[in-house]
């Protein structure tokens, strides 16, 4: 067996590694799920054709209301979305104003065309970051956190003029009253209170002095609406106050128990206004004068949020929204939908209301009811696991199994006839499977079938940021189950997996101790706390150790440095690392954790990031052989720990460990570089190798791809792991051989794929700030290609081909094809084997989440789709006939020339 694993290495070292899939595998052997992020119900824009929002992971969206699918989306990772504000310019245009990512004292601001989502204009300056936005004469009114106010054409994005305020003065809001030429400043100082100042919208300059309006300058919620000016006085009960903008005088004021939610004026010279209590889950309306603000009614509503859109209200719940006519408080509709989920937000307009939920799911409802739900709680994930699933009946099979070794020779002989005839009969739907397979060669509709033979279907369960569970099917991307709010509130912090022989149980760690056990299809098997969790104490970190080849720990680091199990304690010792602050620290349990060793980095550095080997990543050889028919002994360290480190004068260095003794077994330093030091440096540790790689800004400016190539020594043949097992036995270094690449686009991510039993060639993927996917084939990053020469003959028989130190944007390395795979600034990628060794799962995640199944050495173990089974069963049963009618003739000519020769 291991000599066919050897071939088989061998041959696939010669396979071509393009990764380009092919026209009929893209869209079936991968999956895209576009995503938003958390919305803000103040930057929701709605409109007959679109709602437009800008999310919190900075992404500008249009969703279709019909549908809630994404018409358009841009991801602006360099505004800062909670510093922004979203307006309507005119009926096809919005405005995007906020706070720049790199400097917050510089406001961007770009219009967009709301249908289609093109760019018309941006500018940006240093104006502080934006408080608010108003609209005359079709240009457009900043008002900045400096005090600035800017005007900007409404075509171009021009500045038109620029008024500052005077010293003393704190801007809060800037409105416009129709049919009038100036523009109202709403500010507030500690001299003069809270009050008005106007400007000319024309020139820019101050119109008359500041008008006061309040003496107390801490105004709260404060609301323009209709040419009213309403806000809050802080106190119990609450004092609400209002003022007209057009005349600039108070009306009157009104005391409230609770904080108002919004205002809408109403025929006949009415004002009303709306009242929530969250905590009791009420809601209330109030009606008045305008003129004189006397009481003149107040309702109590049915559900607990009321909100107020030109002539309706709304009275909303988590499952279901009641419209009523302002007027006559009369009932217009009652939609009514399912839901477990807690509402967080309410935003309606006067034909539908969008509805967020805690659980990051959010629902769009119209007169005529649900119309669609979004799930947004995956992005940014806080953790990730990928667990295998059964095949139908194999639970039940390995029970017989373990029945029939435990029983008696009899017993077991019955039980197995028994089960064999009850097998017959599924042997029609096999059949009849194996044909559809075989005529269509579509292995995907099988496994969906639940006939997964290849071990394409997974579950790949991720915590949220919320508090929940999503368990996506990797065949189809959609999600199999969920689990909301799992610790009422306590956020999850990790996840692990338990596999024993008849079932496989998931942990889920919350941050303050508490555990919960799912079964891999949903079912919570149990809740408890983590035993002696100290008061105050928080978990660090959840991670697994291997114990032996089918054994590992479940473990739970504290940040008051305690160790819990999540499973039955090890008997033998147990050996891990924990990252602290800029150093590394080791640590030994048994019984009792020990501190071992401590690894602390060169003043000025500060880690970057770090990486091992994965625990189950297999090696199917020992050594590299060469040309010449030699050996280089591959350093196969299970401990190796790779450590990236960067600091503030653009330097990067990197430090190889052993996890387990502390020991330094290589490093390096990149001070001649010029590093983007805010993007890191970025590792991966494959099998006997490491890639890191950083952005430089050096004349080659480009991402710098490094490959670590780690072997027992530098003398071909030479080995001496074969009489060391022990890490703390002393032992050369490892010989090293490296190269540097350079690579055109920003990586901000690395992994490694990972085969069934290490046959199949690695490659390194990559997540590139292009919003796409890439799969570096390991031979293309190869330390060993010869520089500035022609491979020899027996370099080329090793596979070898000369070194170019530029890496091409070939489009045959991008795995996502066509997919914009929106990732953000820290996605996570994970590779699983699948059945087959050639295939490897590839699940990205981050913003959006991509899945697709890679083949580094190509499909060798399967056959195409587009292979001609039909000739193939043609020729054979051709042959068959021709071997029948062939054979007489050929045993007839035997039998004359016997005759014959005698």
């Amino acid at each position: 067996m291991i000599w066919l694993a050897l071939f088989l290495k061998v041959f696939l070292l010669f396979t071509a590694s393009a990764n380009a899939l092919f026209t009929d595998e893209a869209f079936v052997v991968d999956w895209h799920k576009q995503a938003l992020g958390t919305l803000s119900p103040s930057r929701i824009l709605f409109s007959p054709s679109s709602l437009t929002t800008f999310s919190d992971s900075s992404i500008l969206a249009s969703i279709d209301p019909s549908n809630g699918h994404i018409l358009w989306r841009h991801y602006l990772d360099s505004y800062i979305a909670q510093d922004s504000i979203l307006a309507r310019l005119d009926a096809s245009t919005v405005l995007l104003a906020a706070a720049s990512a790199s400097d917050p004292a510089v406001t961007r601001v770009a219009g967009f065309v709301e249908q289609s989502g093109g760019l018309i204009w941006q500018t940006n300056f240093a104006i502080g970051a934006p408080l608010s936005v108003t609209t005359a004469s079709r240009d457009i009114f900043i008002l900045a956190s400096d005090g600035i106010v800017v005007r900007l054409r409404h075509l171009s994005g021009r500045v038109a003029w620029q008024f500052s305020l005077d010293e003393g003065y704190s801007p809060v809001a800037i409105a416009h009253i129709e049919k009038t030429s100036s523009i109202t400043l709403i500010v507030r100082s500690q001299a003069a209170g809270f009050g008005i100042l106007s400007i000319d919208s024309d020139t820019g300059a101050l119109r008359g002095s500041f008008i006061a309006l309040d003496s107390d300058p801490a105004a709260l919620n404060v609301q323009v609406f209709d040419e009213l000016l309403a806000w809050s006085l802080p106190g119990t009960p609450q004092t609400i106050k209002i003022a007209s903008l057009a005349d600039s005088t108070v009306r009157g004021s009104i005391t409230a128990s609770h904080a108002y939610s919004s205002f809408e004026g109403v025929s006949n010279g009415g004002l009303a206004v709306a009242f929530s209590d969250i905590k009791t889950s009420s809601s209330w309306l109030q009606l008045y004068e305008l003129s004189t603000l006397k009481h003149l009614k107040t309702v109590q509503l049915d559900l607990p949020v009321a909100t107020l859109v030109q002539d309706k209200l709304y009275e909303v719940s988590a499952s279901s929204i009641t419209t009523r006519s302002l007027a006559q408080l009369s009932t217009l509709s009652e939609q009514q939908f399912p839901t477990e989920s807690e509402l967080e937000f309410a935003k309606c307009s006067s034909t539908a209301c969008l509805l967020g939920y805690t659980n990051g799911e959010y629902s769009y409802v119209t007169t005529a009811g649900l119309a669609w739900t979004r799930d947004e709680s995956t992005v940014g994930g806080v953790a990730t696991l990928v667990v295998d699933l059964e095949e139908e009946g194999e639970e039940t099979a390995l029970g017989n199994v373990l029945l029939e070794e435990h029983a008696s020779p009899l017993e077991a002989y019955v039980h197995r006839l028994i089960r064999h005839i009850v097998a017959l009969s599924d042997l029609p739907t096999y059949l009849l499977g194996f044909f559809k397979r075989f005529i269509s060669g579509n292995y995907d509709a099988v496994a969906e079938q639940g006939g997964d033979r290849f071990g394409f279907r997974k579950f790949i369960v991720l915590a949220t940021t919320r508090g929940g569970l999503r368990a996506l099917d990797s065949l189809t991307g959609d999600a199999a189950w969920k689990a909301d709010n799992v610790f009422s509130g306590e956020k999850i912090v990790g996840l692990a997996i338990k596999e024993e022989q008849l079932n496989k149980n998931i942990f889920v760690v919350g941050a303050f101790g508490s555990l919960a056990t799912f079964t891999v299809h949903g079912d919570l098997v149990s809740t408890a706390k983590l035993d002696a969790l100290a008061l105050g104490d928080k978990v660090d970190k959840v991670f697994s150790v291997p114990l032996s080849e089918d054994e590992e720990a479940l473990a739970v680091w504290t940040a008051h440095g305690d160790l819990h199990f999540l499973s039955t304690a090890p008997t033998k010792p147990l050996f891990f690392s924990k990252v602290v602050g800029d150093s590394v620290k080791g640590y030994l349990y048994n019984n009792t954790v020990t501190e071992t060793y401590t690894f602390t980095l060169p003043d000025g550095y500060r880690i970057s990031s770090i990486s091992t080997r994965h625990p189950k990543d297999v090696s199917v050889s020992i050594g590299r052989v060469l040309g010449d028919r030699s050996v280089l002994y591959k350093y196969l360290n299970p401990h190796l720990l790779a450590v990236t480190a960067v600091d503030l004068v653009g330097s990067a260095a990197i430090f190889l460990l052993d996890d387990v003794s502390g020991r330094v077994l290589y490093s390096a330093y990149h001070t001649d570089e010029i590093i983007d030091v805010s993007a890191g440096v970025k590792v991966v540790v494959g099998e006997n190798w490491v890639v890191y790689s950083y952005w430089s800004d050096l004349v080659a400016r480009g991402e710098k791809l490094v490959v670590l190539d780690l072997y027992e020594s530098d003398i071909a043949n030479e080995r001496w792991s074969k009489t060391v097992n022990s890490t703390f036995t002393a032992t050369p270094a490892p010989y090293v051989q490296s190269q540097a690449y350079l690579f055109p686009t920003h990586i901000s991510s690395l992994a490694v794929t990972r085969s069934r039993f290490g046959i199949t060639n690695r490659d390194v993927i990559a997540a590139l700030d292009t919003n796409q996917v890439a799969a570096l084939p390991k031979r293309i990053l190869d330390a060993r290609r010869p520089v500035s020469r022609d491979p020899t003959n027996e370099e080329k028989e090793e596979g070898l081909v000369k070194y170019d130190p530029l890496i091409t944007d070939d489009r045959r390395l991008i795995i996502s094809h066509v997919q914009q795979v929106i990732l953000g600034a820290s996605p996570h990628i994970i590779s699983t084997p699948a059945l087959l060794e050639s295939t490897v799962l590839v699940f990205t995640s981050g913003i959006d989440l991509f899945f697709t199944r890679v083949t580094p050495s190509q499909p060798f173990d399967v056959l195409a789709k587009s292979f001609n089974k039909g000739q193939l069963v043609t020729t054979i049963l051709a042959l068959a006939m021709a071997v029948r009618v062939v054979g007489p003739m050929v045993k007839k000519k035997a039998v004359n020339a016997r005759w014959g020769s005698t």
